[in-house]
């Protein structure tokens, strides 16, 4: 799209210059022949009054391409690439901004006039295209994020996994040391009544 306006302005400049040096000529033929040159002298000036403002909408379309090639360029590398960075979405979102303002703004003449670009309708749907693909960065942008938050959360249960094994550990190892609490008293208390009963005989001995 870029090349063909282009070569359309190239060969609309050839026209002018050609154009230019016809009625440049008429006017000195004229001038030579002593005869009226009333239609040239105010074809030229008209002429030129037109190329201009040919001129002013030529290098704004050739801009608003040059801003429509890199907008979406750099849109197909965010949504085809696996990570990106912070800059890139952002290159993206300044661009398509620019890109939305410079397509609300009228055209401005050398003469003060303005003039949109474009109908309305496909202003309208440029717009709406352009917002579209701004949504699809945007959910790019956040997909990261609920990875992230969808890590933590898995996180969270493994830590809490772990501290659950950790308890149940602590558990079975209090539950150990009170049976083995209950065994040594059990040997204490056996070991006791043979004492005694010793103790009882010397007793009645005596």
């Amino acid at each position: 799209m870029l090349d063909k306006h282009r070569k359309f302005v190239d060969v609309a400049q050839s026209t002018y210059d050609y154009g230019r040096q016809l009625l440049q000529a008429t006017v000195v033929l004229c001038q030579s022949l002593r005869c009226t040159t009333r239609s040239s002298g105010e074809t030229l000036p008209r002429l030129n009054r037109v190329w201009k403002q040919f001129s002013v909408s030529a290098d704004e379309r050739q801009h608003r391409l040059e801003l429509v090639l890199s907008f979406h360029a750099a849109t197909e590398r965010v949504l085809q690439q696996q990570c990106v960075d912070e800059n890139s979405l952002n290159e993206v979102d300044c661009s398509g901004k620019t890109l939305l303002d410079r397509l609300t703004t009228p055209i401005i003449f050398p003469d003060g006039s303005e003039q949109y670009f474009g109908s309305p309708g496909d202003t309208a749907a440029a717009v709406e295209s352009i917002r579209e693909r701004l949504l699809l960065v945007e959910e790019r942008r956040l997909q990261p994020q609920e990875a992230g938050l969808h890590n933590n959360e898995e996180e969270k249960e493994q830590r809490k996994a772990v501290l659950n094994g950790q308890e149940m550990g602590l558990d079975v190892i209090g539950e150990e040391l009170n049976e083995k609490e209950e065994e040594e008293e059990e040997e204490q208390q056996q070991g006791a009544r043979p004492q005694d009963e010793e103790l009882e005989r010397m007793t009645q001995d005596c």
